[in-house]
């Protein structure tokens, strides 16, 4: 699947840049690489802004795990 260019070109300028993803255990991740042949966007969890004793920032030791989600969710989580 083809995505439109928008938002591949919306996406290239915000590769590095953290963003609120719900999927991440720390509720945080970045963009750090995009796929327009499969669709997908890798995402790297970055540690929680959270205080310590909430449920995302206890989950700080799995920053830096990477994970794929799909073009479009990754869009909507910066530009949304």
């Amino acid at each position: 699947m083809i995505y439109s260019d928008s938002k591949i070109v919306d996406l290239v300028k915000v590769v590095g840049k953290e963003t609120s993803e719900n999927f991440s255990p720390t509720l945080r991740a970045k963009l750090v690489n995009i796929n327009e042949h499969s669709g997908m966007c890798t995402m790297e969890v970055v540690k929680s802004p959270y205080p310590e004793w909430s449920w995302s920032a206890q989950q700080n030791h799995t920053a830096g795990h990477r994970y794929e989600r799909p073009i479009e969710y990754v869009w909507n989580a910066y530009f949304f």
